[in-house]
């Protein structure tokens, strides 16, 4: 049974202490950052409720069976349900919050405690609803990519490289994922980081050929491109796409009358 203990604001209510029984509360993977059971364990059998604090939980109603989603807290939930001396939590109850605003109140909370891994803040803005976060994952959908962690070619995984290409044109990262699969099909090798930045940056040049490049581009693999690429940083230097921009137009001059400076690339 949970036990109001001492509201915070008399006037709303929204915001206030109380003491909630395990059995009533959950976690919701849709934005929670993925359980450390091994910590949780630990934590639970050197359980000392003196250290334990007061956790954040949204309440999601009357008619929800379990009530309480915590939101900051989940290692110390977990490890009260292991401990076997615990029955409740401490926590501050958040009423009336809609599934984005706790995935919000959940990367601001969390960011005050532990820090966030790009990851666990990419998921908690997807869940949040982030405009961003939303239309790369509808662009990257789109073509058969997922933006999630993993070895699997149809994985994006470079966060910080798909945002700074959706900031500055949405409609070139879509044609830059698009001439990947046409070229590269389920070749992770072709979703690393500087291969998509560097060919967003040719594409939205528009200096090339769509065709002749995609036929310049078939003609070796990413993995190729980002060996050359290696090289070309030891004797120029720049950061890796800036390599590839150099890689890529240097074989694409090869394979054809009209030329492209690089210069016009990378200014």
């Amino acid at each position: 049974m949970t036990t109001i203990e001492a509201p915070i604001n008399d006037t709303t209510r929204d915001v206030f202490h109380a003491a909630i029984a395990l059995d009533e509360m959950f976690v919701d993977r849709r934005y929670q950052r993925d359980l450390d059971e091994r910590r949780a364990r630990k934590i639970g059998a050197d359980w000392d409720r003196r250290l334990v604090g007061i956790i954040d939980v949204s309440d999601r109603g009357e008619g929800e069976d379990p009530r309480y989603a915590v939101v900051n807290g989940q290692h110390r939930y977990a490890a009260a349900s292991h401990s076997g001396k615990a029955s409740h939590l401490v926590a501050v109850v958040h009423t009336g919050l809609t599934l984005e605003e706790e995935a919000a109140l959940f990367r601001d909370l969390d960011a005050t405690t532990k820090k966030l891994s790009v990851w666990d803040r990419w998921k908690a803005r997807r869940a949040a609803g982030d405009h961003t976060v939303v239309g790369i994952d509808r662009i990257a959908e789109g073509f058969g990519f997922r933006v999630m962690q993993g070895g699997n070619p149809a994985y994006l995984t470079c966060l910080s490289t798909l945002e700074r290409t959706y900031q500055d044109d949405p409609q070139f990262l879509s044609q830059t994922l698009e001439l990947i699969t046409d070229v590269w099909p389920d070749d992770a090798a072709a979703t690393k980081a500087g291969i998509v930045r560097g060919l967003f940056e040719i594409v939205r040049t528009e200096r090339c050929d769509s065709g002749r490049l995609a036929d310049t581009l078939s003609d070796v693999t990413p993995s190729q491109v980002h060996a050359r690429a290696v090289d070309s940083t030891k004797t120029y230097g720049g950061q890796q796409w800036q390599a590839v921009v150099r890689v890529i137009v240097h074989l694409y001059n090869k394979s054809g009358r009209s030329k492209v400076h690089v210069a016009e690339v990378l200014e």
